[in-house]
């Protein structure tokens, strides 16, 4: 069964970490020209930006979870 997300089925975390180490290692080269650059750049921080958001995203659903587990102290 695929895992998907709910706002952008296609979109994958690891498949998105592999983009922007790619796009680093082209970078790190130097054989860019300077306006791909700035584009290969640009790339990588749209899809950190949803990496951010979904590592947000999911430690607020594990706090919501390990909130459960705690004994309510209004007893």
């Amino acid at each position: 069964m695929p895992r998907t997300k709910k706002s952008d089925n296609n979109w994958n975390y690891e498949a998105s970490v592999e983009q922007v180490e790619a796009i680093i290692t082209d970078l790190e080269t130097g054989d860019l020209p300077l306006a791909d650059i700035f584009e290969q750049f640009e790339k990588a921080v749209t899809e950190l930006k949803k990496c951010d958001s979904f590592l947000q995203e999911k430690q607020q659903q594990a706090q919501l979870l390990i909130e459960t587990l705690l004994p309510d102290e209004s007893e």
